[in-house]
């Protein structure tokens, strides 16, 4: 394995790259690599800690693609949309049992 060192942390450095044992002149045992997560929405990076010389991934926030932003800001759309038209039926059914009692009233009055 080649560890570059970019001299700009005390503790970590960052895994460029790994190779097999007969593609490089410098032996590593690759069986003890951490095991790599997938987390949606993040890339793994591979450091090595100068401390402890052990190997260990940081996950790093992938910047959303521009159709993954539509398509929240689309979703959101659609949430709004959904509850004006819950509130407007809601003020509907108060609307037509205001219209009611406003009857009953006129009615019970004989005005009507």
């Amino acid at each position: 394995m080649i560890i570059i060192d970019n001299k700009q942390e005390q503790t970590k450095v960052k895994v460029l790259s790994v190779f097999s044992l007969n593609e490089i002149a410098v032996e590593y045992d690759t069986s003890i690599l951490p095991q790599r997560e997938d987390i949606k929405g993040k890339r793994a990076e591979l450091f090595y800690d100068k401390e402890t010389e052990k190997l260990y991934y940081e996950y790093i926030d992938i910047p959303k693609t521009e159709i993954e932003l539509l398509q929240e800001e689309t979703q959101k759309l659609k949430l709004a949309i959904a509850e004006s038209a819950e509130v407007q039926q809601q003020d509907k059914i108060e609307n037509q049992l205001a219209v009611a009692e406003l009857v009953e009233t006129l009615t019970n009055k004989e005005i009507l």
